[in-house]
C-alpha cells in the first residue's frame, strides 16, 4: 500500500509538473468566466495528508481543512506541490485573487453551511500556508516571502477545479 501512495504522488506531482511547464504566476489575476458551469471535482483515489483545525472567531466554521502537500527532495532543497481541499467548504471554482513571485492567493464563495464564518486556519510548522475565512470567502494563501533561504513559486493555477501549486526551496 505504502508503494502505491509512492507511486500516486510522483505520477501526480509529474501531471502537475507537466502542466506547468514554462508557465509563472501572473501578476495580474485571471478574469472570472461568468458561463463557467463545472461541477466540484469528483472524490481523489487519496485523501488529503495535511490537516489544519479552524479557529473560529464568529459564526459557523469547518472544523478543519485540508490539503495535499506533496515534497520532491534533491541536493539542497526540494520542490513542493500544495493543493488545497476547498471542494468541501466552497461552492464554485477558486480563482487566483493576487499573484506574486513568493506568494499566491486563491478565493471561492464558501458553501451556504458556512457563509457566516469568519476565521482562520494556520500551522506553526507549514506557516508558509494560510487559510482565512469572511465576508461569505475562503482564501487560501501560499507565503513565502517570510523566510530569506531561496524559494520560488514556480507554477500556480487551477485544474479541474483545484487550485494547485507547484514552488521550491533550495539553499
Amino acid at each position: 500500500m505504502k508503494l502505491l501512495n509512492v507511486l500516486m504522488t510522483l505520477a501526480f506531482s509529474t501531471v502537475l509538473l507537466a502542466s506547468c511547464s514554462d508557465r509563472t504566476p501572473s501578476p495580474e489575476p485571471p478574469l472570472a468566466n461568468p458561463d463557467d458551469t463545472l461541477a466540484q471535482p469528483f472524490d481523489t483515489f487519496m485523501s488529503p495528508n495535511v490537516e489544519f483545525e479552524v479557529t473560529a472567531e464568529a459564526g459557523t466554521c469547518p472544523e478543519t481543512v485540508s490539503l495535499w502537500e506533496f515534497g520532491l527532495g534533491f541536493e539542497g532543497g526540494a520542490d513542493h506541490t500544495v493543493v488545497p481541499d476547498f471542494a468541501p467548504i466552497v461552492i464554485g471554482s477558486p480563482e487566483i485573487v493576487s499573484s506574486e513571485e513568493r506568494r499566491v492567493v486563491y478565493a471561492a464563495p464558501l458553501a451556504t453551511d458556512f457563509a457566516d464564518c469568519t476565521g482562520t486556519a494556520t500551522s506553526d510548522y507549514l506557516s508558509m500556508y494560510a487559510f482565512q475565512f469572511g465576508d461569505g470567502t475562503a482564501r487560501f494563501e501560499l507565503d513565502l516571502r517570510g523566510d530569506d533561504g531561496f524559494r520560488e513559486i514556480r507554477c500556480a493555477d487551477i485544474s479541474a477545479n483545484r487550485p494547485y501549486i507547484h514552488w521550491r526551496a533550495a539553499e
